[in-house]
């Protein structure tokens, strides 16, 4: 994947002192999110402040495109307010959006088998920080029996940004097995070292006091599926199927597409692998209708360009597309494209 979408923090841990669980705390707090379904709460960790990337569990997220987060909100004194009546709550909800401690978050890409998930922000708070992270090697491969630990998350019905202290106790099943306590709500929280280091993303849990976290260095494996993809999408609000071609560069082939009455196609190119050249995307249809002859008309369309994985056809939501819509006059029979944003 190109360094463009998610950056290596690569520090060099041998020079890396250990910290206080406090100082651990601070560190890492403000990178910690709430998540909020209609099904479910759970946590998350903001990975990359400048795309606005947050990792979680996709048990968290399945069965949603887009999710509800939150961030810690620092009261006048500086302390983070832990109620959650007060996030939830309708009547702050406008304020803490327009600051950016709530958001939306579209989810880009799933790994099921890893139980990981990508969420990209609508936006973040000033106070919002980064983990830290070293995905060119497996932290947890340092890590030895009754290594301390620190999971960062919220759960149960207890107050939020909570910490739970825990140990390292081995690997099993490709899994990071930790003794701690951890409950529902703690899921998509990071799992962090004594050197503030991300090494895991708490996952499951039992009765007694055993946590299982995912390998930080699996995230890297979902990053690398995330790449620019351009988007646009059209309606048909005409009567009748509307037939049209588009191609994304001269070099391309016109390809065939059609849009039943009243419904919206959309369109994507994976700017990853060629960079759009100016002018395209190109679509051409016929805009004198019913008159038997093929009478050409092409526009150039804009696009907005969105991160997702390789499931996009699953993931694009309304928002993510440049829209357009065709209009039929049935005066002058003539069908036209037009821009529906600036409409």
């Amino acid at each position: 994947m190109n360094k463009s979408i998610v950056y290596q923090d690569v520090t060099d841990l041998a020079t890396t002192q250990e910290l206080r669980v406090d100082q651990i705390y601070d560190k890492v707090i403000r990178s910690v999110v709430w998540i909020v379904t209609p099904d479910l709460r759970g946590s998350g960790v903001l990975i990359n402040r400048d795309l606005r990337i947050v990792v979680t569990n996709h048990h968290v997220t399945k069965n949603n495109k887009s999710v509800l987060v939150f961030f810690p909100v620092p009261d006048s004194n500086g302390d983070l307010i832990e109620d959650r009546d007060f996030y939830l709550n309708k009547n702050n909800l406008g304020m803490l959006k327009q600051l950016g401690y709530a958001t939306s978050g579209r989810i880009i890409a799933e790994a099921p088998n890893t139980d990981l998930a990508i969420v990209q922000l609508d936006g973040l708070p000033e106070t919002a920080s980064e983990i830290k992270y070293d995905f060119s090697s497996p932290v947890h491969l340092r890590m030895t029996k009754n290594d301390r630990v620190q999971i960062f998350g919220n759960p149960g019905d207890l107050d939020l940004w909570r910490w739970t202290a825990g140990f390292f106790q081995v690997v099993d099943q490709g899994l990071l097995h930790i003794n701690a306590g951890t409950y529902k709500g703690n899921s998509g929280g990071p799992v962090i070292n004594d050197q503030g280091m991300l090494i895991g993303i708490a996952t499951l849990s039992n009765a007694r006091t055993d946590t299982w976290a995912v390998p930080a260095s699996y995230i890297n494996d979902l990053l690398n599926t995330l790449a620019p993809i351009q988007i646009f999408s059209i309606k048909n609000n005409t009567a009748f199927t509307v037939r049209y071609q588009t191609r994304w560069a001269a070099a391309d082939i016109w390809m065939p597409a059609a849009i039943k009455p009243f419904g919206t196609m959309n369109h994507w190119y994976n700017g990853a692998l060629r960079n759009v050249p100016q002018g395209y995307p190109q679509i051409c249809f016929d805009y004198i209708a019913n008159d038997g002859k093929f009478t050409p008309l092409v526009y150039e369309l804009q696009t907005y360009t969105q991160i997702f994985g390789t499931d996009i056809k699953e993931r694009i939501s309304p928002g993510d597309a440049r829209k357009y819509h065709f209009r039929y006059n049935f005066q002058t029979q003539i069908l036209d494209l037009y821009d529906s944003e600036k409409q």
